[in-house]
């Protein structure tokens, strides 16, 4: 094959390569450096490809760590970014193991950290649903969840309870729609069921008082 096109991407030392007019990929400058890749340079098929193979994981492994400094992401979320930019899945695999020895991800902390940012408005279930999705493992979720104080479950339920009914009337229907916003939450029925007794019998004595 033969290297018909170099050209950098914006200022970076990342540069587009093309051989036979057909994209062959993202290029780093030190590569292009060390294998003498430039316009009219001739390789056999199978020494460009180890070439690649090498370019593509010093390429994967810069393009990680820039995504990670700007956004807080599972071990699946990078992998899901990184397949996006249309790197295999074997140079996936090792830059993630890489980021995995440097603590840069780190499923255990990621989760921790995204079930505080979420627990003032949201139960636990809808957290864990939601973590799952994000490819959280089932034990790193289920030991989570074993950690959740229920204190803190119930206090911030019934926060979200009283914002709920806060200009509402005392009436059954509400509270059963007080009930019902809670469950859909992810507070567990019992959690949902106290708060909303609690929430509506506060009104009620507030209205028989007054």
């Amino acid at each position: 094959m033969t290297i018909t096109k170099i050209k950098r991407i914006g200022t970076t030392s990342r540069f587009h390569v093309y051989a036979d007019d057909k994209w062959a990929g993202v290029f780093l400058d030190e590569i292009l450096v060390k294998f003498d890749i430039k316009t009219g340079a001739e390789f056999e098929d199978d020494a460009f490809k180890k070439i690649k193979e090498e370019n593509d994981e010093r390429v994967s492994f810069d393009m990680a760590v820039s995504y990670l400094e700007k956004y807080v992401v599972s071990k699946k979320g990078l992998k899901d970014y990184l397949k996006k930019k249309g790197f295999e899945n074997a140079t996936i695999s090792k830059t993630c193991k890489k980021l995995e020895e440097y603590g840069m991800i780190d499923d255990e902390k990621f989760a921790k950290n995204y079930f505080e940012s979420l627990s003032a408005s949201q139960g636990k279930r809808t957290i864990a649903r939601k973590l799952s999705q994000k490819g959280v493992s089932k034990e790193i979720v289920d030991a989570l969840l074993e950690n959740v104080d229920e204190d803190d479950e119930f206090e911030n339920a019934l926060a979200l309870g009283e914002k709920f009914a806060k200009n509402r009337q005392f009436t059954p229907k509400n509270k059963q729609k007080c009930l019902a916003h809670l469950i859909y939450k992810g507070y567990d029925y019992s959690v949902a069921r106290k708060v909303a007794d609690q929430v509506f019998s506060q009104m009620e004595d507030e209205n028989d008082w007054n």
